[in-house]
């Protein structure tokens, strides 16, 4: 009889790993533990989360389980897994879980641990401005994140990686991990390497107010944090109580760019009392400027000046920084 694989996941980041496993011959993949539905869009219309829909599409059964309880462990035993596989669950597993299935309890985890233990490693990765992030395979414990490790592989991080194109990347590198680690889980002929505590680093679970770009930080980390809160939360700033969704920047490089802009800023931006920096009393921050011919859109930061490409108001569609001033006439003013 061929092992059989329950898999553990709420996330459509680990649809690659269960395709993988659909697919292999040596082992079944049984049935999926995932997340309940939940409310969504203005209706509040109940919906199955990716992973349950997947299951359904394949025939599969599936738990949706709110809470890891009695019937959520009765459920699994009656299964009977040999191996259970976990990836963006979102429940610490008690021992009685972690210890049911004979060939163990694993988790692909979206970092190179022991780095970002937690809820949001991808964005954690491009937040700090990382050169690369990874995937690793644990065992797992009755701590956060904190199992040795079985195998890691790396994943490279572009200049313009969002989490969006970074999820999808090391959603593929799970499954290739995973690829090359099935034989040595299923023969159990590995060597585990236990994390250095020393080493740990963690990052929380995001809120809406964590979009909110606050432009007293330099322009480097804001057009980073940009690109890590797509598409949620979402990278935002509220002017005259309005609020202004921005989905690509970059920073202005060119001193003779942003010398241009300051001195063409012809809006009545300087009437907005700016925040001052109490460290740099000579410098503002939160400036919006344009260029004479109203083509380009930045703003004033700590450091630097970001350079604002495309941007989106409250209730409108995204535009390049062009059609939103001519459409925005008065965006500038008071």
């Amino acid at each position: 009889m061929k092992p059989r694989v329950i898999f553990f996941s709420a996330d459509e980041i680990s649809k690659p790993c269960l395709e993988f496993l659909h697919n292999e011959p040596s082992v079944t993949l049984c049935g999926i533990i995932t997340q309940p539905q939940r409310a969504k869009g203005r209706g509040q219309t109940l919906s199955l989360n990716p992973i349950a829909q997947w299951a359904q599409t394949h025939a599969l059964p599936f738990y949706q389980a709110e809470t890891m309880n009695d019937a959520a462990f009765d459920w699994l035993k009656q299964i009977q897994p040999h191996l259970v596989l976990v990836m963006a669950f979102g429940h610490i597993l008690k021992k009685r879980f972690l210890e049911l299935p004979p060939l163990g309890m694993w988790n692909l985890h979206v970092s190179l641990l022991p780095k970002y233990r937690g809820a949001s490693p991808v964005q954690a990765a491009l937040l700090n401005g990382d050169a690369e992030t990874g995937v690793t395979l644990m065992s797992m414990v009755e701590v956060m994140d904190a199992g040795s490790w079985l195998a890691q592989q790396k994943t490279p991080i572009a200049p313009d990686d969002t989490a969006v194109t970074l999820r999808e990347k090391l959603a593929q590198t799970s499954a290739a991990l995973l690829r090359t680690s099935l034989p040595a889980l299923l023969s159990e002929t590995y060597v585990l390497t236990p994390q250095n505590e020393a080493d740990a680093t963690y990052c929380k679970k995001l809120s809406k107010a964590d979009g909110c770009l606050d432009f007293s930080k330099p322009a480097t980390f804001l057009e980073r944090c940009i690109r890590a809160y797509q598409p949620w939360p979402g990278a935002y700033f509220l002017k005259n109580n309005e609020r202004y969704l921005v989905h690509r920047t970059h920073v202005s490089a060119d001193s003779t760019a942003k010398e241009t802009l300051l001195l063409s800023n012809l809006s009545a931006s300087t009437k907005e009392n700016p925040q001052k920096n109490t460290d740099r009393t000579n410098q503002t921050y939160g400036q919006f400027l344009t260029d004479p011919n109203r083509t380009v859109l930045a703003v004033t930061t700590e450091e630097g000046l970001l350079v604002i490409d495309r941007i989106q108001k409250a209730g409108g569609k995204p535009m390049n920084a062009a059609e939103f001033l001519r459409g925005n006439r008065h965006f500038l003013e008071a």
